[in-house]
């Protein structure tokens, strides 16, 4: 009785949490695609009117690939680039047509060069372009209202700007400040930008950090001695930043930065020419709720709904965090509204997972490629994280005290109502039957017979009770039976048909996706049929296709 009354105590106490606390973490929706025609890290990724594309990188071995793949009709599409673009730069053209430019020469991160091209995804096909200015990895190409692209940056070569115009068709050259890796072009008025990033061409950190300008003399911007903005990874779009509207000139953007003194993450604003720093009703949350560390990499905004999203890296525990933060409330003023989504992804690893994401139409984040461990054995991986509404954690809402409220309301009368009836006898469960375990071995046979021939073990709900009452006994029956016939508890049985289901559609069918053999073998999650595969065999499911192959 005292076991039941705390724990209605408890309940009453996580109700009034809940209410104070103004929401939970929300779960994410993992959508599993089919995997990539070729593993790729390195590469471009772009969403060109909603249709995921992947462009260049290198595959396995580390060596370059010329090619591109796009996600139509439930699978990837293979077609060939013109150049390899291995840690390229990509930008999207008024008409939705894709400039992908640069990259490493050759195998293994070597050199850089100058090709460069346009995918048109109406006809899902490549053409040339004029080439760059100057051999570049690493950088960045920004298209510019005037019709113009700028690039800058450039990975282990000599950095500068160039500017090509498609009316003179030719580039204009001029030097930078510091040689950067990947640096942020931000457009900041007609024929004006800022060129800007923590991380130089050879790795090293700049501190202080300087603004260079397409037009005009470097400065130092007062805002970077206590923030260092992302350095974000190669094949990045600028438009993944932007906020304005660039029909009446607006320009503004939003980009992540860490915070000098403690590496909290926060989200810088350039409005104009003005840098600031964006307000949130609460900081970016550093850790999940369990105390496990988030590292946050990549962030995009969608401009139709107002909202920027910024995206951790894999943790080890498999999972991955999505920050989601309101920003149209702070450009008017107020503080941003941010609520937080996780997902659990993969498996749990030591070593770091490096993905490329997409921000799809609807709060959809796509994923496809990237590596593990290392760069020479990329993966195929791809899949969609659906992000859902939930409630802001900004000051608690009078109705959600009142649900609270009567929750505890209704906690309390069941309290009074049991201890009311504490002095009653209560009523012993009959067994359905005279079955004892004296008659275990025609019990097995039956409870055999059910797995076997009826498979009841790929049921999610199946539990002793149910099991009993498919068999007309009671559920202390047959754990007795299952105990004493063969040694195993009613788990491990249960367990040891699903493992051998699961391997069995595995054989039959290898390109079946694990995620879809979890739930047809009767296992609770993915993540339950790899930590339990594991367990039972020593091996992952992966490990163990690739042995019976």
């Amino acid at each position: 009785m005292k076991r039941r009354v705390a724990i209605l105590l408890v309940a009453i106490c996580c109700c009034i949490r809940a209410a104070a606390d103004g929401g939970v973490v929300q779960k994410m929706t993992v959508e599993r695609l089919p995997d990539l025609n070729i593993p790729r890290s390195g590469h471009a990724i772009a969403a060109p009117g909603g249709e995921i594309t992947v462009i260049g990188g290198h595959t396995t071995g580390f060596l370059l690939t010329t090619t591109a793949e796009y996600y139509k009709d439930g699978r990837w599409h293979t077609v060939e680039t013109l150049y390899p673009h291995d840690f390229g730069a990509c930008a999207t053209a008024p008409d939705g047509s894709v400039i992908v430019a640069g990259g490493c020469a050759e195998a293994f991160g070597v050199g850089r060069s100058f090709g460069a091209e346009r995918y048109e995804p109406s006809t899902h096909t490549f053409s040339s372009v004029p080439i760059l200015d100057q051999r570049r990895a690493r950088f960045t190409i920004a298209r510019q209202s005037s019709g113009q692209y700028a690039v800058s940056g450039n990975w282990g070569g000599q950095d500068g700007i160039g500017i090509y115009s498609p009316e003179k068709d030719r580039w204009e050259q001029s030097p930078v400040s510091q040689g950067r890796a990947n640096p942020y072009i931000l457009q900041t008025g007609p024929d004006e930008a800022f060129i800007f990033n923590g991380v130089g061409n050879q790795d090293e950190r700049w501190d202080p950090l300087a603004v260079d300008r397409l037009k005009g003399e470097p400065f130092e911007e007062p805002l970077f001695r206590k923030w260092t903005p992302f350095c974000e990874e190669s094949g990045y779009d600028m438009q993944y930043f932007f906020i304005g509207d660039e029909a009446v000139g607006g320009y503004a953007w939003l980009f992540p930065a860490t915070r000098k003194e403690d590496g909290q993450t926060g989200i810088l604003k350039l409005v104009g020419e003005t840098f600031s720093l964006l307000e949130t009703e609460i900081p970016i949350p550093m850790a999940a709720p369990d105390g496990e560390p988030i590292g946050w990499g990549a962030f995009q905004v969608d401009r139709g709904k107002e909202n920027g999203y910024l995206i951790s890296g894999f943790l080890p525990s498999g999972r991955v965090f999505v920050c989601k933060i309101c920003y149209s409330e702070a450009l008017r003023g107020g503080k941003a509204p941010i609520t937080l989504y996780s997902a659990e992804v993969c498996e749990p690893s030591d070593q770091p997972l490096d993905v490329a994401p997409i921000l799809l139409p609807g709060g959809r984040i796509a994923f496809a490629g990237g590596y593990r461990n290392d760069n020479y054995h990329p993966l195929a991986d791809a899949f969609i994280l659906h992000t859902e509404p939930l409630i802001r954690k900004t000051a608690v809402p009078g109705w959600l005290w009142v649900i609270a409220a009567l929750l505890a309301a209704a906690c309390i009368f069941l309290i009074v109502r049991y201890l009311k009836h504490k002095n009653e006898p209560e009523q012993a469960a009959a067994p359905s039957t005279n079955e004892t375990p004296a008659s275990g071995t025609d019990l097995m046979s039956r409870i055999c017979k059910l797995m076997e021939q009826e498979q009841v073990f790929r049921r999610k709900d199946l539990t002793k009770a149910v099991l009993a009452e498919m068999l007309g006994t009671n559920a202390t029956y047959v754990t007795a039976t299952i105990n004493s016939q063969t040694g195993q508890s009613f788990t491990d049985l249960v367990t040891g048909y699903r493992i051998r289901y699961a391997q069995e559609l595995m054989r039959k069918h290898p390109d079946m996706r694990l995620m879809e053999v979890a739930e047809e073998a009767g296992f609770a999650s993915e993540k339950s049929f790899f930590r339990t595969f594991k367990t039972r065999l020593g091996m992952t499911p992966g490990e163990w296709k690739q042995t019976e192959n």
